[in-house]
């Protein structure tokens, strides 16, 4: 009976942290696809001037939140939105709208794609 209830505690926990997680990432996604939304305007505007702030601000929450994702996530995730970050910001210098615009729509994938992986669903347990 001691096992059972001790398995139990173990699952409840082990839920809750699961859930405080997947809930970070949720609000996360939420926020960055908020802010790569905005930018994606700045950019088919052209506007490039107030796309860089929104970038900086995208970066600096990312640089953040970062140490976190590092946790719970796979690594080979975050290099590809280290990466496409980088030539998000190489792309707003030179002021190419077409490769931003491609390189945002990654960064929204790569996002979206570390919630699909650490949802709890029978495609992620089997």
């Amino acid at each position: 009976m001691k096992s059972l209830v001790t398995s139990t505690i173990i699952i409840i926990v082990l839920l809750a942290i699961w859930g405080f997680m997947y809930n970070f990432i949720l609000e996360s996604q939420e926020e960055f696809n908020s802010l790569v939304d905005t930018m994606e305007n700045e950019v088919i505007q052209e506007n490039w001037k107030a796309t860089k702030p929104i970038y900086d601000s995208i970066n600096t929450k990312w640089e953040k939140k970062q140490k976190f994702f590092l946790l719970i996530t796979a690594h080979e995730e975050i290099e590809k939105i280290n990466l496409t970050l980088d030539k998000i910001k190489k792309y707003i210098l030179i002021e190419n709208k077409a490769l931003t615009l491609n390189e945002t729509s990654s960064l929204k994938f790569f996002l979206n794609h570390i919630e699909e992986k650490e949802s709890l669903s029978l495609k992620n347990i089997f």
